[in-house]
C-alpha cells in the first residue's frame, strides 16, 4: 500500500459497520447497495485485509475490521478538524456541521438558527439528525449531539447549555371549563395529555402512583413533545412537559402552570462532542445557540 487513498472509503465502511448491512447503510446514505459494496471492496483491496465476513445471514466484522472501526472514526475526525482549522485561517468558515438532537428541541431551537448561519457563512452546511435515538458522535462522525440528563463517562466532552425542569400546565380555556387541580390527588377528575413511548414510562408514571394512574383519564397519548404541546394549547387537557417546550407559552399566558413537579427534578441539557478541541464551525454554532436561547434560557 503506497498511499492513503483508502481513507475516502472509510465513511462508507463505518456506516455499513454501524448499520450491520449494506442495504440498511444504503437506505441511510441514499445510495444503492452495490455502490457501497464497491467502496468496501476497494477498501479491502487497498488495505490488503478483509474487514467483513459476508454470508447470507449478514455481515460480521473480522479482527481487522474491528481494529479499523476502532481507529477510523478518530482518524476521520482528525482529518475533519484539519480541514476546519485550515478553513479558519480565512474569515469564512466552511464545511458540514453534523448535529443530532431530539426532534422537538431541534425544530424549536436549532432550525430557527439555520437561516442566520446560512446568511453569515454561506459555505457552511448543516446535517441535522432529529432522532430519539442516543447517537454516538464518535462512531457516527457527528460534530456534536445534544442530550438531556446526566451523562455517564463515555469519552465524550460535554458543554452544559441549559437546565430542563418538568412543568404541569394547561390552557386558560381548559382551566375555565374544568377548574385547576388542587393537588396530584385531584388529577383523576381531569383530562391528561400523556407521553407514549414503548421503551420509556409515560410522563405521568414518573410522579403518580399506580392506583392514582389507573383512575386518571388520558385524553391523548403521544410520543411527540410537539404534538402534546399543541394539544395543551388547544385546551385538550393538562400536559406534563419540559420547561423548554412550554416555558415561552407560560410566559406569554397561552399556558398556565397548574402544579409543581413533586420531584423538583432538574436535568442538564448538554452538547456532547467527540474531541476535546471545539472546531470553528461548532464553536460558531454553540455560541449562536446560547445567544438564541439566552443565558439563563428565555424559557426559565
Amino acid at each position: 500500500m503506497n498511499d492513503a487513498r483508502y481513507v475516502e472509503h472509510l465513511p462508507i465502511f463505518l456506516e455499513v459497520a454501524l448499520q450491520g448491512s449494506f442495504s440498511a447503510a444504503a437506505r441511510k446514505l441514499g445510495m444503492v447497495p452495490s455502490s457501497l459494496v464497491r467502496h468496501v471492496d476497494a477498501l479491502e483491496s487497498a488495505l490488503g485485509a478483509t474487514v467483513f465476513i459476508r454470508s447470507t445471514r449478514g455481515l460480521m466484522l473480522t479482527d481487522a475490521g474491528e481494529m479499523l472501526q476502532a481507529r477510523a472514526a478518530t482518524l476521520l475526525a482528525d482529518i475533519t478538524d484539519i480541514r476546519a482549522e485550515l478553513a479558519s485561517l480565512s474569515d469564512m468558515p466552511q464545511g458540514t456541521l453534523r448535529i443530532s438532537c431530539l426532534p422537538t428541541f431541534g425544530k424549536t431551537y436549532i432550525l430557527p438558527l439555520l437561516p442566520t448561519l446560512a446568511e453569515r457563512y454561506p459555505q457552511l452546511f448543516v446535517d441535522l439528525d432529529l432522532t430519539e435515538r442516543q447517537t454516538d458522535p464518535t462512531q457516527e462522525l457527528l460534530d456534536a449531539a445534544i442530550r438531556i440528563g446526566e451523562q455517564k463517562d463515555s469519552g465524550l466532552y460535554a458543554s452544559r447549555i441549559a437546565t430542563q425542569r418538568w412543568v404541569m400546565c394547561a390552557s386558560p380555556d381548559y382551566l375555565v371549563r374544568y377548574g385547576q387541580p388542587a393537588d396530584l390527588n385531584a388529577l383523576p377528575e381531569h383530562r391528561l395529555i400523556a407521553r407514549y413511548h414503548k421503551q420509556q414510562p409515560a410522563c405521568w408514571a414518573q410522579i403518580l402512583s399506580v392506583p392514582l394512574m389507573s383512575r386518571c383519564s388520558m385524553v391523548l397519548r403521544c410520543d411527540d413533545f410537539t404534538a402534546q404541546h399543541q394539544a395543551a394549547l388547544m385546551g385538550m387537557g393538562i400536559a406534563f412537559l419540559p420547561n423548554w417546550v412550554v416555558g415561552p407559552d407560560i410566559q406569554a399566558g397561552r399556558l398556565v402552570q397548574v402544579l409543581e413537579d413533586p420531584r423538583q427534578e432538574q436535568q442538564g441539557i448538554y452538547l456532547l462532542r467527540p474531541v476535546a478541541k471545539m472546531s470553528v464551525r461548532l464553536n460558531l454554532f454553540i455560541t449562536l445557540l446560547k445567544q438564541s436561547i439566552g443565558q439563563p434560557p428565555s424559557w426559565e
